[in-house]
């Protein structure tokens, strides 16, 4: 706070009378101006334990803070309801004889995240703003049992006065399991069906309004980038992952209650697995979005309002539900997740039986409703049973055969181990992100680091990861941690990007995003490996160096150890070589 404050003596402040030993408290009036600079230094780290990102200022209550800065900015302070933070530690001191607070560790507003965005943003699109005259209240909660942090920093979010209504979606945001389901989504590369040589992410949002506040921080150039590799198509939340597991664990009449009380109904469920540490791992993450791609595609085949829905759009996501688990009772939950999500596509032959079954199941819970509110009426386990129980005119476990897994396989993948591949793919992930930056990026910023002299950053090893890149070869350890040192700065100063690629006069290469081919790779089944390994031993299509470098990546994939990027890179061109044997990576 003393590098945040204008006189440097941090933030005059009350501590309040001890009455426990899990926690002190702390009790200040904070000047606008010093939440907007902490906001533009720090922003979502700021507002990690926050229950939501910013969430614009359109919104009934956020518009109505704007308006006071800009007009009101006196009357902010009796107006405002202010913040209440937390934090791991802190720092103070006596200066004249007043206690303020000099430093802050872990520092979290856990609640008046809207407020601390509004002031940073209004002051940025609107020049005239004075902050001079704003200030906030606040209380800060400072947690000394670290155990007890994570069990009391979202009760205080949730038993705080609040200007925007929070539910429980919002209160589960820093839940570890959606914690670790966003950092698989961060970095699991998928292809794009329609151009196979483009990979892209499902953006899951953790935090209410976290994709448009990611997009706000960044240029317009940054932004078109943003959308390419993470379309709004693909943006999933919390209430999604609930539906969409819901839907395979046979389980429509919850999602039929409404993404609240079918959300509570799943967190229920997790909860026991993450008492025990049970985070989603790979193989969860595939089935999750093989079963949103499901979901999707059949609401897309419901239909529009007034354009081509087969009936009454009311009625269209209880019959979606309803139809995605009739689907998997049907086939006894032996469809290909794992293709489905390779693909990312449902093929027009799995389509069209799944439009027929759509119709069916709109028609039966039409028919059994009988006069009662159909909406209720899919509300009912009993519901869901008559269906189950009902006949269909196909034996779909025959009819799609070719898009099953056996029994045996089934059993498998239930019980394979999610393995913590964090280490291993963090690894790849910076790498690949350093190598998407490009060389004019990396060069550019060598040139900063010369002229600039920012603290913490070496111009040697700068100098020597622009050559690595250049010549395609591995980075060093030193290098990627280098890259992610660098990659974190530039994340908070986005502007900083165009800047620095100003500096360089080399030209940009053409990526090859090393984490799309890692994860293609991975998806290579044991059989398909064997496969690989006996066709091109027998055809001699690969030399003994690259039959060598393939069945070296193969084992590190298999035992999850780390890979040298150009050896991915090497075995991933050897297999386009097998193509014309019918095999396809």
């Amino acid at each position: 706070f003393e590098n945040f404050s204008e006189d440097g003596k941090g933030l005059q402040c009350l501590q309040v009378p001890s009455i426990d030993e899990m926690y002190d408290c702390y009790l200040a009036i904070v000047p606008g101006e010093i939440l907007a600079k902490l906001y533009k230094e720090f922003s979502n780290e700021l507002l990690e334990s926050n229950v939501r990102a910013f969430l614009g200022q359109a919104g009934k209550f956020n518009k109505g803070i704007r308006d006071t800065i800009r007009n009101k900015p006196q009357m902010f302070l009796p107006y405002n309801n202010g913040i209440t933070a937390t934090a791991e530690s802190v720092e103070t001191k006596l200066v004249d004889n007043q206690l303020v607070i000099s430093r802050l560790y872990d520092f979290q507003i856990v609640n008046g995240g809207q407020t601390t965005a509004s002031l940073y943003h209004t002051q940025k699109k609107f020049k005239d703003v004075d902050l001079s005259k704003i200030f906030v209240q606040m209380k800060l909660t400072v947690i000394k049992d670290k155990e007890q942090k994570n069990i009391e920093v979202p009760n205080i979010s949730r038993f705080a006065n609040s200007q925007n209504k929070v539910s429980e979606l919002d209160l589960s945001s820093n839940n570890p399991y959606f914690v670790q389901i966003e950092n698989l989504s961060r970095k699991k590369y998928v292809v794009n069906p329609e151009n196979k040589n483009q990979s892209r992410l499902w953006f899951f949002e953790r935090a209410n309004g976290q994709y448009r506040e990611t997009l706000n921080k960044q240029t317009p150039a940054q932004q078109k980038k943003f959308k390419e590799q993470n379309p709004s198509a693909l943006k999933f939340v919390k209430s999604d992952v609930a539906k969409y597991i819901n839907g395979w664990e046979l389980e429509p009449h919850f999602v039929a209650q409404g993404s609240q009380k079918n959300f509570i109904h799943y967190t229920k469920k997790i909860t026991d697995l993450v008492s025990k540490n049970k985070l989603p791992g790979e193989n969860f993450y595939r089935k999750l979005i093989a079963n949103a791609i499901l979901f999707k595609t059949i609401d897309q085949l419901f239909g529009r309002k007034g354009v081509n829905a087969i009936g009454d759009t009311s009625l269209k996501a209880l019959s979606v539900a309803y139809t995605v688990s009739y689907f998997h009772h049907l086939t006894n939950n032996r469809i290909d997740l794992w293709k489905i999500y390779e693909e990312q596509r449902i093929d027009d032959v799995l389509s069209r039986h799944l439009y027929k079954l759509l119709v069916f199941v709109y028609n039966h819970i039409i028919t059994e409703a009988s006069g009662s509110l159909i909406s209720e009426y899919a509300k009912r386990a009993t519901s869901w049973e008559k269906l189950k129980n009902t006949a269909y005119s196909e034996d779909l476990i025959s009819v799609l055969s070719e898009y099953l897994i056996s029994e045996e396989e089934k059993v498998q993948r239930e019980n394979e181990k999610e393995i913590d591949t964090n280490n291993i793919e963090d690894s790849v992930f910076v790498i690949s992100e350093i190598q998407k930056m490009g060389l004019k990026f990396w060069d550019g910023f060598r040139i900063y680091i010369d002229t600039h002299k920012p603290d913490g950053f070496n111009w040697s090893i700068a100098f020597d990861l622009v050559g690595r890149l250049n010549k395609n070869r591995n980075l060093t350890s030193q290098e990627i941690t280098f890259g992610k040192k660098v990659l974190d700065y530039v994340q908070e100063n986005p502007a900083l990007i165009d800047e620095v690629k100003s500096l360089s006069k080399l030209e940009d290469k053409e990526i090859i995003e090393v984490k799309f081919i890692y994860d293609k790779l991975l998806l290579v089944s044991k059989d398909d490996w064997k496969r690989i390994i006996d066709v091109a031993s027998q055809t001699k299509v690969f030399d003994n160096l690259e039959l060598a470098n393939v069945k070296t990546v193969q084992t590190a994939l298999a035992k999850k150890e780390k890979i040298k990027e150009q050896a991915l890179i090497r075995a991933y061109e050897s297999l386009k070589k097998l193509k014309k044997f019918g095999i396809k990576i």
